[in-house]
Protein backbone atom coordinates (compact mmCIF):
# COMPACT_ATOMS: atom_id res chain seq x y z
CA UNK A 1 0.00 0.00 0.00
CA UNK A 2 1.59 3.46 -0.93
CA UNK A 3 2.23 6.14 1.78
CA UNK A 4 0.43 9.43 0.34
CA UNK A 5 2.89 11.25 2.78
CA UNK A 6 5.68 9.71 0.83
CA UNK A 7 4.68 8.62 -2.50
CA UNK A 8 2.47 11.14 -3.99
CA UNK A 9 3.58 14.25 -5.10
CA UNK A 10 0.58 16.35 -2.91
CA UNK A 11 1.09 20.39 -3.87
CA UNK A 12 -0.30 22.89 -0.88
CA UNK A 13 -2.11 26.25 -1.30
CA UNK A 14 -2.56 28.38 1.29
CA UNK A 15 -5.85 29.92 1.52
CA UNK A 16 -7.45 32.83 3.41
CA UNK A 17 -10.11 33.68 1.20
CA UNK A 18 -12.20 33.13 -1.59
CA UNK A 19 -9.69 31.42 -4.10
CA UNK A 20 -9.22 28.97 -7.15
CA UNK A 21 -6.95 26.84 -6.16
CA UNK A 22 -6.70 24.78 -9.25
CA UNK A 23 -7.82 24.28 -12.58
CA UNK A 24 -8.25 20.88 -14.27
CA UNK A 25 -8.51 17.20 -13.62
CA UNK A 26 -6.83 15.93 -10.58
CA UNK A 27 -7.10 14.94 -6.85
CA UNK A 28 -8.31 16.93 -3.18
CA UNK A 29 -5.92 15.38 -0.71
CA UNK A 30 -6.93 16.97 2.30
CA UNK A 31 -7.76 20.59 3.86
CA UNK A 32 -6.03 21.60 6.99
CA UNK A 33 -8.35 23.54 9.28
CA UNK A 34 -5.94 25.64 10.75
CA UNK A 35 -8.43 28.34 11.68
CA UNK A 36 -11.83 29.07 10.68
CA UNK A 37 -13.37 32.18 12.20
CA UNK A 38 -16.61 30.74 14.95
CA UNK A 39 -19.82 31.62 12.27
CA UNK A 40 -17.97 31.74 9.31
CA UNK A 41 -18.08 28.68 6.43
CA UNK A 42 -15.93 27.08 3.83
CA UNK A 43 -17.48 25.70 0.80
CA UNK A 44 -15.47 23.42 -1.18
CA UNK A 45 -16.15 22.85 -5.09
CA UNK A 46 -14.74 20.47 -7.63
CA UNK A 47 -14.78 23.70 -10.53
CA UNK A 48 -13.47 27.11 -11.05
CA UNK A 49 -16.15 29.00 -8.91
CA UNK A 50 -19.03 28.66 -6.77
CA UNK A 51 -21.06 26.97 -9.74
CA UNK A 52 -19.33 23.63 -9.71
CA UNK A 53 -20.37 20.88 -7.68
CA UNK A 54 -20.24 21.03 -4.22
CA UNK A 55 -17.68 19.05 -2.37
CA UNK A 56 -18.38 19.85 1.22
CA UNK A 57 -19.20 22.81 3.77
CA UNK A 58 -16.94 23.11 6.07
CA UNK A 59 -18.43 25.18 9.72
CA UNK A 60 -16.97 25.03 12.51
CA UNK A 61 -15.65 26.90 15.62
CA UNK A 62 -12.72 24.28 16.67
CA UNK A 63 -10.13 25.71 19.23
CA UNK A 64 -7.47 23.60 17.62
CA UNK A 65 -6.77 22.50 13.72
CA UNK A 66 -8.12 19.77 12.19
CA UNK A 67 -7.50 17.52 9.28
CA UNK A 68 -10.20 16.64 6.93
CA UNK A 69 -9.15 13.90 4.27
CA UNK A 70 -10.93 14.12 1.06
CA UNK A 71 -8.87 11.77 -1.60
CA UNK A 72 -11.08 12.60 -3.87
CA UNK A 73 -10.98 12.61 -7.65
CA UNK A 74 -11.23 16.66 -9.31
CA UNK A 75 -12.87 16.83 -12.20
CA UNK A 76 -12.49 20.73 -13.01
CA UNK A 77 -10.89 22.01 -10.46
CA UNK A 78 -10.93 22.91 -6.74
CA UNK A 79 -12.50 26.14 -5.51
CA UNK A 80 -12.80 27.69 -1.95
CA UNK A 81 -15.16 29.60 -1.64
CA UNK A 82 -15.27 31.83 2.10
CA UNK A 83 -18.39 33.14 3.87
CA UNK A 84 -17.96 35.52 6.42
CA UNK A 85 -15.99 38.56 7.27
CA UNK A 86 -14.03 36.56 10.13
CA UNK A 87 -10.47 35.19 9.97
CA UNK A 88 -9.95 31.72 7.99
CA UNK A 89 -6.69 30.14 7.57
CA UNK A 90 -6.26 26.60 5.20
CA UNK A 91 -3.89 24.29 3.72
CA UNK A 92 -5.44 22.46 0.88
CA UNK A 93 -3.31 19.68 -0.46
CA UNK A 94 -3.88 18.79 -3.88
CA UNK A 95 -2.37 17.21 -7.31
Amino acid sequence: MPNSAIDFPWQWTHVDDTLLVKTGGGALHSIALNYLNPGDTVLVYDGVDATGALMGVIGTDLSQPALLLYDAKIETGIFIDRTGQGVIDLTVNWV
